[in-house]
C-alpha cells in the first residue's frame, strides 16, 4: 500500500509537471514574437551616385588626373584646377599648365577615345539657373579647342555635388577628366567633321606655320582614310581681300598646297590630296574688319 500511494504522488508531480511544461510553452509561444527587423531601403542609383562623388571628392582633393580606359593614369598632377562662385570661370595654376598637351598628346594616338568633362556645381547654383557647372567644363573644354583638340571629340556635362567654398569664394577642384571610347552613335557625328573642316592655321601669314590643330587633325585625316581608303581629299585656300585678286589666288594655292605637302609628311598618300585655290572670291564674313578678315583667310577640307 505504501508504495502504491508513494507512486501515485510520484505521478500526480509527473502529471503537473509535464501539464505546466507544455501549457508554459503554449502560452509564451502565442504571445511570442519575433523582433522586426527594419531594413532601410535604399536607391541603388542613389547609392552609386552618393559613393562616385565621395570618391570624386577624394580624387579632387590629390589633384588633377585622368585616367584611360583601362583605369592607369594617363598624368597625375599635386595641383588643381580652381573654381570659384561668381561665374564660370576656371582657374588653371601654372604648374598645371601643360595638363593640355598630355590630353591633345593622349587623343592623337588614341583616336578611338574622346574626352568627358565633368564641371561641378552646388544644389543651389543649379536651383539658380546659372548652368555653372557645364560653364565651368565649356570653359575647359575651349582652352583644349585652342590647343588643338578637335572639338567633336569633347563632351562636357554638369555634375551636381553640394562642396563649400572658402573664405575667398574659391573651391579647388570642381572639374573631372574621363577618357571615354566613343560610342558607334557617336562616331558618324566626329567622322563628319572630319569631312568638312575649316583650319585657321596662322594662315593670315604668307608663311605656313603648322600647329597643333592642323598636327591633331592630320592623325584624324589619317586614320579615316585608313578606314574608308577610296575616299579623296580636296584642300582649298581662301584669301582675305587685301592685295590685288591675282595675287590672293596665288596666296590661296601656295598655302594650300603647304598643307598638302604636311599631310604627306604625316603619311597620308599624296594621291589622295588635290590643292585648290579660290582666293577672295568666296568669302564666309565681310572683309570690312580684321577679325573678318582672319575669318577669310582659311583652308577648307572636303573628304568624298
Amino acid at each position: 500500500m505504501k508504495n502504491l500511494i508513494s507512486f501515485l504522488i510520484f505521478f500526480l508531480f509527473a502529471f503537473i509537471g509535464m501539464w505546466w511544461y507544455f501549457s508554459c510553452n503554449w502560452c509564451l509561444g502565442s504571445k511570442k514574437t519575433e523582433p522586426s527587423i527594419v531594413k532601410e531601403q535604399t536607391d541603388p542609383a542613389a547609392e552609386a551616385l552618393a559613393r562616385k562623388a565621395y570618391e570624386d571628392s577624394l580624387a579632387l582633393a590629390r589633384g588633377l588626373f585622368a585616367k584611360n580606359t583601362s583605369g592607369v593614369d594617363v598624368f597625375r598632377y599635386s595641383e588643381n584646377l580652381r573654381i570659384n562662385n561668381a561665374n564660370g570661370g576656371v582657374h588653371i595654376p601654372d604648374e598645371i599648365l601643360d595638363f593640355k598637351e598630355q590630353i591633345v598628346n593622349y587623343l592623337g594616338k588614341q583616336q578611338d577615345q574622346e574626352l568627358i568633362i565633368l564641371g561641378y556645381e552646388t544644389h543651389v547654383e543649379k536651383s539658380s539657373g546659372a548652368n555653372l557647372g557645364l560653364s565651368r567644363a565649356n570653359f575647359i573644354k575651349d582652352i583644349l579647342i585652342k590647343a588643338g583638340i578637335n572639338g567633336d571629340r569633347v563632351i562636357t556635362k554638369p555634375r551636381l555635388y553640394d562642396y563649400d567654398y572658402n573664405a575667398n569664394g574659391h573651391y579647388t577642384g570642381g572639374i573631372i577628366l574621363n577618357f571615354n571610347k566613343i560610342d558607334q552613335s557617336r562616331l558618324k557625328e566626329i567622322e563628319k567633321g572630319i569631312t568638312n573642316k575649316i583650319l585657321y592655321s596662322d594662315f593670315g601669314s604668307k608663311d605656313f606655320k603648322p600647329d597643333a590643330t592642323l598636327a591633331n587633325y592630320a592623325l584624324e585625316l589619317k586614320n579615316y582614310l585608313g578606314k574608308y581608303p577610296d575616299k579623296k581629299v580636296i584642300l582649298t585656300g581662301h584669301t582675305d581681300n587685301i592685295g590685288d585678286e591675282e595675287s590672293n589666288q596665288w596666296y590661296g594655292l601656295t598655302r594650300a598646297n603647304n598643307v598638302k605637302k604636311y599631310l604627306v609628311s604625316k603619311g597620308i598618300l599624296i594621291t589622295k590630296l588635290t590643292a585648290l585655290s579660290k582666293g577672295e572670291s568666296s568669302p564666309i564674313a565681310p572683309n570690312d574688319t580684321e577679325e573678318s578678315r582672319a575669318k577669310n583667310r582659311r583652308i577648307e577640307i572636303i573628304v568624298n
